[in-house]
């Protein structure tokens, strides 16, 4: 997950600093090559507002479960980023790997 040090870490789309109180989008690195156009925003700190209005929202959120979505915990649960950049856990009965 990305490391965020309030007050000094900046939004990866707007790049203003991410301060006390603010709502953010958060992921790990999951985009390795940095030639992809969304690479930069792989673990990063995003304003949820940043997020929401971002022109590359949806290809991220397809990104990040084409990637982390598909990978099944040992538990059998896995994450799942919804539209809105959330990451939710999905239960181990949820088997389905290929929804966005």
């Amino acid at each position: 997950m990305a490391m965020v040090l309030l007050g000094k870490t900046q939004c990866s789309i707007c790049g203003a600093v991410v301060l006390s109180g603010q709502d953010l989008v958060c992921s790990e690195h999951f985009i390795a090559s940095q030639s992809h156009p969304l690479w930069r925003y792989s673990d990063s700190a995003m304003h949820f507002s940043c997020f929401q209005e971002w022109a590359h929202r949806e290809a991220f959120v397809a990104e990040y479960n084409q990637t982390i979505g598909r990978m099944v915990s040992g538990n059998g649960t896995r994450h799942k980023m919804q539209a809105d950049g959330i990451i939710v856990l999905l239960p181990a009965s949820s088997s389905g790997v290929t929804d966005a």
